[in-house]
């Protein structure tokens, strides 16, 4: 692999591989979690508690962030890692809404708020959970679609009828990586490193991958250290 100097980032004496491996999606997580307080919000909503879920909302607790928030969880371990990192309220998907109503001050007509979070941070980036996060924002505010994009289809009218804005957030900058050091290894996140496998196991790596969230681990890693080199 060939970089440019530019590209890279020491990783700082201490600081151990599992927690460097959890850097860069870090710095992810912090670059959303900047976007998301641009609007200062006294609450938040986080679909998803998958790797960057669990990130952004420790990112957000690490920029001091007094806001509620409010996050999805499907798995049990989610649900505990995610109110480890600082979320104030874990709900199961379906239960959004719902929750959205008490936390807001909002009624629910025909299954939707009539209010809703000023600032929704989507980190799943399904059609399922695009509409949710569309159907949970207050009118006027801004659904932030955060990390890797993918192609979906969906009813896009609630964003002319609440005047909401869509904003996508995807990869960082410098200072974010310079954030992430700090906050891995202040909170510890090398702990979510739940798997590592060597490169000739890398269908078991992936396959890992795919089902973490059912099998209760966060990220999944391939281990070099003990390779040869090529």
């Amino acid at each position: 692999m060939i970089a440019h100097d530019s590209q890279l980032v020491p990783v700082p004496e201490g600081l151990g591989d599992e927690a460097a491996v959890v850097v860069e999606p870090t710095a992810c997580a912090v670059h959303a979690a900047r976007v998301v307080l641009e609007r200062d919000p006294v609450a938040v909503a986080v679909v998803g508690s998958g790797a960057l879920g669990l990130l952004l909302v420790a990112a957000l607790r690490y920029l001091g962030s007094g806001a509620t928030i409010v996050a999805t969880a499907k798995h049990p371990d989610q649900r505990r890692r995610v109110t480890e990192l600082g979320a104030d309220r874990v709900v199961e998907p379906g239960a959004l809404e719902r929750v959205t109503r008490s936390v807001t001050g909002s009624w629910l007509v025909g299954g939707r708020p009539t209010g809703g979070f000023p600032v929704v941070a989507d980190c799943v980036g399904s059609a399922d959970s695009i509409t949710q996060s569309l159907a949970v924002a207050a009118p006027g505010a801004e659904v932030v679609l955060v990390g890797m994009p993918g192609h979906v289809a969906l009813d896009l009218t609630p964003v002319w009828h609440r005047e909401t804005a869509l904003r996508g957030c995807y990869a960082y900058d410098r200072s974010d990586f310079d954030a992430a050091l700090d906050l891995v290894a202040g909170a510890d996140l090398g702990r979510l490193v739940s798997a590592t496998y060597p490169l000739d196991r890398y269908r078991d790596a992936v396959a890992h991958a795919a089902e973490a969230g059912r099998r209760g681990a966060v990220r999944i890693a391939f281990d070099l250290r003990t390779e040869r080199h090529r």
